[in-house]
């Protein structure tokens, strides 16, 4: 029992973590040992659904979305050319333009606001996948 306390104390003295003591408080915490992706796979369905719910019925939670999203993407991911030749890069840059106003395959927004979606995605349920591909006649 002294070793522990003094274990205790020395571990306070040169650092280390507060979930690694033994506190009264913490008597009763028994956290998983499993990994992350074996606890993903077992709930995390569940996990995104009601974090999708909250979203939709909270307003701190909504504003926490937005405003994750406005901290990664701000006013978007702009690239910068390295083009010495002006009229050239000038041309890149009119072609980046034209294309971000089409990136949405469903119309409903530009790249930036895409990025925008991707941010929100990755804070609701961890992850996100984009698919770019060319544009195809009948889309």
């Amino acid at each position: 029992m002294a070793f522990e306390a003094f274990r205790q104390r020395l571990g306070s003295i040169i650092g280390g973590f507060d979930a690694a003591q033994a506190h009264r408080r913490l008597r009763g915490f028994r956290a998983s040992r499993a990994h992350v992706n074996t606890l993903i796979a077992a709930s995390g369905e569940t996990i995104t659904a009601r974090a999708r719910w909250l979203v939709r019925n909270n307003g701190y939670a909504a504003n926490a979305v937005e405003s994750f999203a406005s901290n990664v993407v701000g006013d978007g991911i702009k690239p910068s050319s390295t083009i010495a030749d002006a009229a050239k890069k000038e041309e890149l840059q009119a072609l980046w333009l034209a294309w971000t106003d089409d990136a949405d395959a469903e119309g409903l927004t530009d790249f930036y606001g895409l990025q925008r979606r991707a941010a929100r995605e990755v804070f609701l349920s961890g992850e996100v996948f984009i698919r770019i591909r060319p544009r195809r006649a009948e889309d």
